[in-house]
């Protein structure tokens, strides 16, 4: 009788391997210090090897209500994404907040920049209310800048730069990653491991690509391919950290190139389908490998301070905003 409670136990709640921690499929390999589910495992834990929890590391809940809500358990931390929406959608300003819900997580991230100068994407966040000065101090936060030395006269861009704008490029000097040729696919991945390799990135963080659009109009459409492969070996699959890029939103004769380049692409689109007389935002995610996700749109706003946040099919898209000035209402912010 207790042999067979054991068994039935052990098909409920499967053994964990005392190394890897995953479940153990078959008989396991026992030593005199624990389980193991194979003898690369046993071997490795005799010679003082030690794994973390696959939770730990393999898994990001991004703190952006939209995606989480749609992905439960969480994205893999081996993932290449992709957000892909046309203007109005918020697509930046979603860039900007996986970013940022990653510092306020206390991980370091990097923001390879194409489409502005460092100054303009620190800006970003400050315009969110999202302070980053901390970040740059304590070495949480990289800008590469894919951008500047694109610039006819970069030193009068330098010039011109208000009080503020010179404040925070100052304070941001150490944490800005200068790419002398963003044509060279080879120097923007190695400013990029680099980056990585000063923040000790591996199992923790993110990276960010503001615009796809913009590299692609530096490199032809195979060589973009090449670098989002090259970097998504090295970023995502060798170190566990996963790179969100943005673009806008692709036609048909495209998304045969994105299914192939992308572990996930997460869908931004404007419709009037829910208010005739509104154009609401939505999201879904069309693909994640590695992941379940619940096939649907999510009707969506953005609030300074708060980013991005869902609201249900029975709320009054009208009543999110205050008459005149398309401001959402303070109290209207629960998610039904």
């Amino acid at each position: 009788m207790t042999e067979q409670l054991n068994t039935d136990r052990t098909a409920e709640y499967p053994l964990e391997c005392d190394h890897c921690h995953y479940p153990i499929p078959g008989e396991a390999e026992e030593s005199d210090d624990g389980r193991y589910c194979s003898n690369a495992c046993r071997e490795a834990a005799d010679d003082g090897s030690t794994m973390a929890e696959p939770s730990a590391y393999k898994r990001v809940v991004t703190g952006v209500e939209p995606i989480d809500s749609l992905v439960p358990n969480g994205v893999p931390a081996d993932s290449l994404l992709l957000l892909s929406g046309d203007e109005g959608t918020r697509r930046t300003e979603l860039g900007t907040e996986l970013a940022w819900r990653a510092l306020e997580r206390g991980e370091p991230a990097v923001v390879v920049s194409f489409a502005n100068p460092p100054t303009a994407t620190l800006e970003r966040f400050y315009q969110n209310g999202w302070n980053v000065l901390p970040a740059l101090e304590n070495d949480r936060l990289r800008i590469i800048d894919c951008f500047t030395y694109r610039l006819d006269d970069r030193d009068e861009f330098i010039e011109q730069r208000n009080a503020w704008t010179e404040f925070v490029g100052e304070a941001a000097e150490d944490a800005i990653v200068e790419v002398r040729d963003p044509s060279d696919r080879r120097e923007v991945t190695h400013s990029v491991q680099g980056a990585l390799d000063d923040l000790e990135m591996t199992e923790t963080g993110l990276v960010t690509i503001d615009s796809l659009d913009e590299l692609e109009s530096l490199l032809q459409q195979q060589m973009v391919h090449g670098f989002l492969k090259d970097l998504r070996g090295m970023v995502c699959k060798a170190r566990f950290v996963p790179i969100i890029a943005s673009s806008a939103a692709m036609d048909e004769a495209d998304a045969p190139h994105a299914e192939y380049a992308f572990d996930g692409i997460i869908d931004l689109r404007l419709t009037d389908r829910l208010a005739p007389d509104a154009r609401l935002k939505q999201l879904a995610v069309r693909k994640l490998v590695g992941a379940q996700f619940l096939p649907q749109w999510v009707t969506y706003e953005y609030e300074p301070a708060r980013g991005l946040f869902a609201f249900g099919p029975n709320t009054d898209a009208r009543q999110l905003y205050e008459s005149g000035n398309g401001a959402v209402q303070s109290n209207q912010h629960s998610h039904r």
